[in-house]
């Protein structure tokens, strides 16, 4: 047991410093701060923008459009997020293992006592803290920007938890993503099928009945959360999408695990 811990905390320490040097923390926190500051301009900024564009347009004549208010920056955050942060994990993490079995570097570990379960384990927790460090800067960077811009930006442990839910999805995909890394011969096959499963899972909620238990429903709470609100069903999304990514993350390992054989 204390083995195990002991080439975990290593081989963590190892992800950690090849993640860092090859600047992934730093492209995350780039993609997701430029992302915080776009939502927010252009949830203050929309009404001008279509009002402009409207004016011109006889069609539109008489057409009114709604004053933005604060919660819209946290709309434009997580939809932007939907669409561009979550494919950027995939995208960021889709060699993940597979690197590492191209190199050989697996073999190698696997020869010096590192177990599956192990190393699949060390992979995903260092993802996983960079993703929460990502999405917890963007959204920090969102509230102070919408208290700048609105001059008010809801109460910030309210918009602190309404990140929960999506970083519980996010770290649901990361655990896919790797995965279809361990499975995959290649990084393209891997990241279309990172992508495909992305795109199934949403498309999942519209199951009658069962779809509102489904991980899909996590993405659509933020907003909710950031007012104060209260969501139905959120304890049992969050149960599924856990048990899922401890399903995909063993598969993983019995990937892995096969190259011990």
């Amino acid at each position: 047991m204390m083995q195990s811990i002991n080439n975990f905390r290593v081989f963590a320490a190892k992800e950690l410093t090849e993640n860092l040097r090859t600047k992934k923390l730093f492209t995350l926190a780039c993609v997701f701060i430029s992302l915080a500051f776009l939502s927010v301009l252009l949830a203050r900024f929309m009404t001008e923008i279509l009002t402009a564009a409207l004016s011109a347009e006889e069609a539109f004549a008489g057409m009114v459009i709604p004053d933005p208010v604060w919660t819209d920056s946290y709309a434009q955050l997580y939809s932007n997020l939907t669409q561009i942060g979550l494919i950027s994990f995939i995208m960021l993490f889709m060699g993940a293992i597979l690197r590492e079995k191209t190199t050989g570097t697996v073999d190698l570990m696997m020869a010096k006592g590192l177990t599956s379960i192990v190393f699949v384990l060390a992979k995903y927790t260092v993802a996983a803290v960079i993703a929460v460090l990502a999405l917890f800067t963007s959204v920090l960077v969102t509230y102070v920007y919408t208290l700048v811009l609105f001059d008010y930006g809801g109460q910030i442990g309210n918009v602190l938890f309404s990140m929960v839910p999506f970083a519980v999805f996010a770290l649901m995909m990361l655990a896919i993503t790797l995965m279809w890394s361990a499975i995959a011969k290649s990084t393209a096959i891997s990241a279309i099928l990172g992508l495909v499963t992305f795109f199934v899972v949403m498309l999942l909620d519209f199951i009658p009945v069962i779809g509102r238990f489904l991980p899909g429903m996590l993405l659509s709470h933020g907003v909710v959360l950031s007012a104060g609100g209260s969501v139905n069903d959120l304890g049992v999304q969050i149960l599924v999408a856990v048990a899922i990514s401890a399903a995909v993350l063993w598969i993983a390992a019995l990937v892995i695990r096969r190259r011990e054989g």
